[in-house]
């Protein structure tokens, strides 16, 4: 058939070079998103960057996309704009990718541009998403337009969309992971600059005559007698479906995995491959009316991943988490075909080109910028959730119920309808899902354990891991606080009192050092905002005597004009195994901008949670970037401390009296150090030099999040070192004569208390590392050589107090979490201490109960009995065992003895009925059983336990029962009922031709037979 056809585009090549364009702008466009999330994440380690980046850029594109609309009605040439705002936006991104080049005082171009105007690379950011949305106006437009090859230009521009973004990210990805620099990229741009001169194309408003064309029409494209409202309701329906499906996908990822940029771009990925796939596929399923019931099947894939994370997200890593959204996002792609082809078939060029720039720019950028700035409820997350799913399923139903579709697909619809949705409520309800006004994306985990943490007492009880993100941030123990809290008074051994001390602290929203408030002229930076905890706050306490700043790093070094002397950082545990522009020589040249000349830089480490590539990166770029080091070691806490200062960490005398004023001035430090030459013995090294080749070394992936951390080991003779060295602070003493008499002083302290300081070591490294039967050895040793030290002896003292208390806490929770073996070793280190512990005693006996040790539970239950006699529980305790060794007769003593003592407990009960029905006395059983039963109406046992008993009772009366004799007249008067008789009456019986009564044994009470043979 020869019909006329209207073509605005007649030159083909021309639309190849526009496909050509696209394909490499959407390419630019993720690798540029990726790169900008991998570097800001970089630099602003705790911020959400990909959701700031989100919303800059959608913002940018959507005003760019309007911008471009609103100049090419007004300008005829649009190409000429066009053509500037590609090339200005390409150079922008040129200059973007040369950043590496430039570089000042070790500091990069974009550190630099914060630190000249921070808000530069925000404004740059969307700039460059403004003059990329006036561009895809254009190259929309053009896409939606017929070529007279009548390829499917939108389609094309969809596909390019998802495959090329995609591929972007995935190249930035490799390109960072590598650590290949990002020049590299500029090959990109620089393809994309000739395609820009070779884009001409004139629009053609005449119609051409094509002989012999035959539409191809088929699937969803094939005309319909259909309103166009019903086709736009359901095109808008599907893209505002995909977009909010996608981000409550994202928002669960995060709550469980965290809010990482690598994260966050694998979950784009992922989810853009997939839908990829989908709409690849979608080419090939060909249904009718696939575009207004798909959408139905929306809420299916989603449910399928958010039970599959609900049940595996602890288990399974991040990726495996993300790939579970794979059902939904194929199905999304799926759909997404199916309206696209609908778009192309049944509208002309201008209302194509509306209807896209509406459903992917417009629509998305809208929603998805409102949804950034909203944080999320439990309640209304699942409400959100609720309602879309609602929509997916009813909407179609009721166009369903108005067309005239089969009879029995309506029927399987609706019955599909009417399953579904309960469904969702029994999943809700399935998983304990609290709808509450908590915030449904969470950062912190476990931090309901620092409520009930009392920092200022002798011992900390919890022994618990507060994570960010499903990664450890902070371990809250006796031994980690009491270690955090030494390895900050060494630092007045260098910081003079009137010289200002900075201290950035990644612990503060989960543990106030008390001792950052002892230093004068002290500032304190938190660098976790509420946000990063969900607004959780420590309960409030009387020793801290400071107030810390809140900010980001950066932004603190960009506001603050102050230089201090001293500077001195704390990362957390998670810093250590994720941050690693923490530990990198651009941080320690921005720290060495904020000290003064031959200032003090001080940096923690806790050596048992470190990732061992970061620290080993770390401790190479510290000695690059100071000229001199020295390292402290406090059991699992590592102090090194910097300087260019030639003569920074020389002891002289003035140092040592600042140690001495700081430890005697601060009463609480005497519960952490024996004396001030305590403090000295944990100088491990002079410089960092001997501990370099005892680190194992790590190559540094940028992309940490790849892979789980592997723990820091350092080689054993760093510990040696350590536990041999006490003097080593002598190695700090200029050896000149005017220090000669010092460095003999100091010596002298050392030696008398060189195998206390050793033994005070090992404590303490046992301590850390849980060899809690070691550490009570180290302790028993001490307390021996404590006999003529009365410091010593106090010293002691405190830590036996506290050790008995913590350790038998320790074994509480370890019974409760049924680790009968930790727990037994616990309360054998309690009773090592003090043997007369009543409630270590105690507990050990019922211990050995559950591992089946009655010889063992009779030994410490007696020792608890020695303790406290008449202790009821202890005497219900001894009267099971008697009873389950089979002494019944000691059981009763005991179980009467704990009664007498008021332990009238439904168990004793029912055991003093089991003594005596094994004794025989019934009637004290059925007593005892009655009151088990009176005490606790549920109790099933003992019911049974006394129906037995009264039937033993009663079979018993029954046994000594004599039958009570009758005459036969007295048996035979007012009878109505046939009555045995006996031999005797027989004949008597016959003759009165009475039949109907049979003969019995009165003996037997059995029939006689043959009766009837005898007549």
């Amino acid at each position: 058939m020869s019909i006329f056809q209207d073509f605005r585009y007649f030159n083909i090549p021309q639309g190849t070079i526009i496909n050509y364009n696209n394909f490499l702008s959407f390419l630019l466009i993720g690798m540029v998103f990726a790169d900008i999330a991998f570097v800001v994440q970089y630099y602003f380690f705790y911020d959400p960057v990909v959701i700031v980046i989100l919303v800059l850029g959608l913002g940018g594109l959507l005003i760019g996309n309007l911008l471009g609309r609103f100049l090419q009605e007004r300008h005829r040439n649009f190409r000429s704009i066009f053509t500037v705002c590609e090339v200005s936006y390409l150079l922008l991104l040129i200059l973007y990718f040369l950043r590496e080049i430039i570089e000042y005082q070790n500091s990069k171009l974009l550190v630099l541009l914060f630190f000249s105007l921070k808000l530069l690379i925000p404004i740059l950011i969307f700039i460059t998403s403004l003059l990329i949305g006036i561009k895809i106006n254009y190259s929309l437009r053009v896409s939606c337009t017929e070529f007279i090859d009548k390829k499917p230009g939108i389609g094309l521009f969809i596909g390019f969309m998802l495959a090329a973004v995609s591929l972007g990210i995935i190249v930035s990805g490799i390109f960072y992971s590598l650590n290949i620099p990002a020049a590299f990229m500029i090959a990109v741009p620089i393809l994309i600059l000739p395609s820009i001169v070779l884009v001409n194309l004139q629009r053609n408003r005449a119609f051409l005559y094509e002989k012999d064309f035959e539409e191809e029409i088929a699937g969803d494209a094939a005309p319909a007698p259909r309103r166009d409202n019903d086709n736009l309701i359901f095109i808008y329906l599907n893209f505002f479906y995909i977009v909010m499906y996608s981000y409550l996908g994202f928002s669960s990822i995060i709550k469980y995995y965290g809010n990482s940029a690598y994260v966050e771009l694998m979950f784009v990925l992922v989810l853009l491959l997939l839908m990829l796939a989908g709409y690849i596929a979608g080419r090939y399923i060909v249904i009718s009316n696939l575009y207004i019931y798909g959408g139905s099947l929306f809420p299916v894939g989603f449910l399928v991943f958010l039970i599959l994370l609900l049940r595996w997200h602890g288990s399974l890593y991040f990726f495996g988490g993300i790939l579970l959204i794979a059902p939904a996002a194929f199905v999304m792609g799926v759909v997404l075909n199916s309206t696209v082809r609908v778009i192309a078939g049944r509208y002309d060029d201008a209302k194509r080109a509306t209807i896209i720039e509406f459903a992917i720019v417009i629509v998305p950028t809208s929603i998805l910028v409102s949804l950034a700035i909203i944080n999320f409820t439990n309640l209304w997350y699942y409400v959100v959730l609720g309602v879309l799913m609602i929509c997916n399923v009813i909407i179609p139903a009721i166009y369903m119920a108005n067309t005239t579709t089969a009879a029995y697909k309506k029927a399987l619809y609706f019955a599909f309808s009417l399953v579904f949705l309960p469904l969702f409520f029994f999943i809700i309800s399935y998983y304990n899902i609290s709808l509450n006004s908590n915030v449904y994306v969470t950062r912190a985990g476990n931090f309901d354990v620092l409520f009930d943490v009392n920092y200022d007492a002798d011992y900390i009880k919890k022994d618990a891991v507060v994570t960010l993100g499903n990664s450890p941030v902070f371990h809250v123990a006796d031994s980690v606080i009491r270690n955090l809290k030494r390895s900050l008074v060494p630092v007045s051994l260098f910081h003079k009192d009137e010289k200002k001390i900075l201290f950035i602290d990644s612990n503060q929203k989960f543990f106030r050092n008390p001792v950052i408030g002892y230093y004068e002229n002290s500032n304190c930076l938190d660098v976790l905002s509420d946000r990063d905890v969900d607004y959780n706050k420590l309960p409030l306490t009387g020793n801290q005597g400071y107030v810390p700043d809140k900010g980001d790093l950066l932004f603190y070094f960009e506001h603050t004009g102050n230089r201090f002397f001293t500077i001195v950082d704390i990362p957390n545990i998670l810093d250590q195994n994720y941050n690693p522009f923490r530990f990198s020589g651009e941080y320690y040249a921005l720290i060495k901008k904020r000290l003064e000349n031959n200032g003090i830089f001080v940096q923690t480490f806790n050596i048992s949670d470190s990732r061992r590539e970061l620290f080993s990166f770390a401790v190479s770029n510290l000695q690059r970037s100071f000229k001199r080091q020295c390292v402290f070691l406090f059991s699992n806490i590592l102090v090194i401390m910097s300087s260019d200062g030639d003569k920074a960490f020389d002891l002289k005398q003035g140092n040592y009296a600042r140690l001495i004023k700081f430890y005697t001035t601060h009463e609480e430090l005497s519960g952490v150090f024996l004396n001030e030459v305590h403090v000295l013995s944990h100088l491990v090294y002079a410089d960092i030099s001997g501990m370099l080749p005892l680190i194992p070394a790590g190559k540094l992936l940028p992309v940490l999040y790849l892979a789980p951390p592997e723990a820091l080991r350092l080689k054993q003779k760093f510990f040696s070192d350590y536990i041999g060295n006490n003097t080593g602070a002598l190695d700090l003493i200029d050896k000149s004569p005017d220090q000669y008499y010092f460095y003999r002083t100091i010596n002298n302290l050392f030696l008398p208390n060189d195998s206390i300081l050793t033994l005070l070591k090992k404590t303490e490294l046992a301590e850390a590392f849980g060899k809690y039967h070691d550490e009570t050895q180290y302790l028993f040793e001490l307390k021996k050589q404590a006999e003529f030290r009365i410091d010593l002896q106090n010293y002691i003292f405190k830590m036996l107090k506290y050790k008995e208390k913590y350790y038998y806490d320790l074994a509480l929770r370890f019974e409760k979490n049924k680790k009968w073996e930790e727990a037994k070793e616990l309360y054998k280190t309690v009773l090592a201490i003090n043997n007369d512990n009543f409630d270590a005693n105690y507990r050990m006996g019922l211990l050995c109960i559950i591992l089946q040790d009655i010889d063992g539970s009779f030994r410490y239950l007696q020792q608890a009995m020695r303790i406290n006699k008449d202790h009821p529980k202890v005497l219900f305790q001894m009267g099971i065992l008697y009873f389950s060794t089979g002494k019944i007769t000691d059981a009763v003593e005991y179980f009467n003895r704990a009664l007498q003592q008021n332990e009238k407990s439904p168990s004793i009960y029912r055991y003093l009925g089991l003594c005596y029905q094994q004794l025989g006395n019934l009637y004290d059983a059925e007593k005892y059983f009655s009151k088990a039963l009176l005490a606790d109406p549920n109790d099933v046992d003992s019911k049974r336990r006394l129906d037995e008993v009264r039937s033993l009772i009663e079979k018993e009366n029954k046994k000594w029962e004599t039958p009570e004799q009758k005459n036969e007249s007295d048996v035979e008067q007012d009878a109505e009922m046939p009555l045995p008789v006996s031999k005797g009456a027989y004949d008597i019986r016959l003759k009165d031709n009475d039949m109907s009564l049979p003969v019995m044994d009165p003996q037997t009470g059995e029939r006689i037979q043959g009766a009837e043979e005898k007549k």
